[in-house]
């Protein structure tokens, strides 16, 4: 009985763990749209998420898809981003944290991809 029981909650537990793949994907379209309005810039991208730093977000960690952008294109597109923030510090460029690295996700149908995610930031690392 103890044994179908704790089977029982730990099934029901996994359960309420996974995530719906639909509703994942239209959470990372709005923050996509928050940071990148301009819809040509939200291209090729599969996550945009904003780490606030020195009263904004200053750094941004990004997946995208290295055959629908470059990353030269996302650098200058994070760099548009970042000129806002002149008065606050920002140069109006892109600077990586890290080097970018592949990832595989899940897109929104539930398959899996091949990406990249680099760590980007408005402000100089020194």
């Amino acid at each position: 009985m103890k044994k179908s029981l704790l089977l029982l909650a730990l099934t029901a537990l996994v359960a309420a763990c996974s995530v719906d793949p639909q509703a994942a994907h239209e959470r990372r379209v709005k923050l996509i749209q928050q940071i990148f309005p301009n819809q040509a810039d939200q291209k090729g991208l599969f996550l945009v998420f904003p780490i606030e730093v020195y009263g904004y977000y200053a750094t941004l960690d990004i997946i995208y898809f290295p055959d629908e952008v470059s990353e030269s294109t996302v650098k200058k597109r994070v760099g548009k981003y970042c000129a806002q923030f002149k008065n606050r510090g920002a140069t109006g460029q892109a600077y990586p944290r890290d080097p970018s690295k592949p990832v595989t996700v899940t897109v929104a149908d539930g398959t899996t991809r091949p990406a990249q995610e680099i760590w980007l930031s408005c402000v100089e690392k020194k």
